[in-house]
């Protein structure tokens, strides 16, 4: 084996990698989500927004634990769960079903600029842009205060 092949095959695979964390916003769809925060400091990574989702709720019926939903922009233009499984489906987010509500790992947490977690969390009332991939990728874009309630 070459010796210059296997360098050339990481830099390819970590391209690969970032350039379908950006696909989510070239090719997937935009949804803003109702976003409410709490706890806004990380002495390691520095400020970020811990936030919660009222609008992604669960059906009665469904079960806590792992999910698999998509969304969809709802009549007052936030996005809220279009499906929901316990199985996994094409174009499926991976999240956690706990009590009721949906969550899901990439949007947890949101990183700020230093200072601005307590601006954002004595706010209340934020909005979450997010784009959603075809494929199920979720990507957060955008944290700010929401201007109506």
């Amino acid at each position: 084996m070459k010796p210059w092949l296997f360098p050339i095959v990481q830099t390819v695979i970590v391209m690969v990698l970032l350039m379908s964390y950006y696909a989510a916003s070239w090719f997937g769809e935009q949804y803003v989500l109702r976003a409410e925060p709490y706890d806004p400091f990380d002495p390691f990574y520095g400020e970020y927004v811990m936030l919660q989702y009222p609008d992604l709720t669960a059906p009665s019926n469904a079960t806590d634990g792992a999910v698999y939903f998509t969304l969809t922009t709802g009549d007052d233009g936030y996005a809220i769960i279009d499906r929901i499984d316990n199985d996994s489906f094409f174009g499926a987010i991976k999240g956690t079903a706990y009590d009721g509500n949906v969550t899901a790992p990439q949007l947890e947490q949101f990183y700020v600029e230093q200072g601005l977690g307590p601006q954002l969390e004595s706010a209340l009332d934020l909005e979450v842009i997010v784009d959603v991939s075809s494929w199920g990728t979720i990507r957060p874009v955008i944290l700010q205060e929401r201007t109506e309630k």
